[in-house]
């Protein structure tokens, strides 16, 4: 009970900060995007602002373990505290062809979260789940996620992020190299799934067994 307290206390002072000083005044900004950067100097001073709140999160979020140290990178993303990234030689932004995937046992609960289907291809999903005792439907629906690739100084690999609910803010090195590929979209891997039972121009809906 006192740590849910203090959990809704602490995302109460963060909207406030986050009201008064997002976005951040003084930093660059990737257009269209919540993707903030600046010399080392300026986004320290902005970090200092956003310290305690991420200190409070830490000891509240922290692992059981006591020599684990919780990077605030990977506090939860409902407490929507900016993700700050230091010495970043560069980023870069991607469009990538993605699906949404969602697995079913019955035509009624496929249809509450997918939408209306053809009579027909109701009745080819039927049968297809009557058919053997561990047949079930899958749905996917395809979208272009935005992702952004983080490279910093002296590490080999890369951080994955994504970056368009919380924000964040790079401290970037003097070198830094922005790429923004959002106007050519990956191509989306070849799927496992081929010949749907149903369309309804949103979801495709597949046979798989369970």
């Amino acid at each position: 009970m006192q740590d849910a307290i203090a959990i809704q206390s602490l995302k109460s002072d963060i909207a406030l900060l986050r009201q008064n000083i997002w976005p951040p005044a003084n930093l660059a900004n990737v257009e269209g995007l919540p993707i903030y950067y600046g010399v080392k100097s300026e986004v320290d001073e902005y970090y200092k602002q956003w310290l305690g709140l991420i200190e409070r999160a830490q000891d509240l979020f922290q692992p059981f373990m006591e020599d684990e140290v919780l990077d605030a990178i990977h506090l939860p993303s409902h407490l929507n505290l900016p993700l700050f990234y230091f010495h970043v030689d560069r980023i870069r932004i991607n469009k990538t062809r993605a699906k949404e995937s969602k697995s079913f046992r019955g035509i009624a609960s496929l249809i509450e979260k997918c939408g209306q289907f053809e009579a027909d291809e109701i009745a080819k999903m039927s049968q297809w789940l009557n058919h053997d005792d561990t047949a079930a439907l899958v749905a996917h629906r395809e979208f272009i996620d935005l992702r952004t690739y983080v490279f910093q100084h002296g590490q080999s690999d890369y951080t994955r992020t994504r970056f368009y609910v919380n924000g964040i803010i790079l401290s970037v090195e003097d070198d830094f190299k922005l790429i923004d590929a959002r106007d050519k979209p990956r191509k989306q891997r070849n799927d496992s799934y081929s010949d749907p039972l149903a369309d309804n121009q949103t979801w495709k809906v597949f046979g798989k067994y369970r």
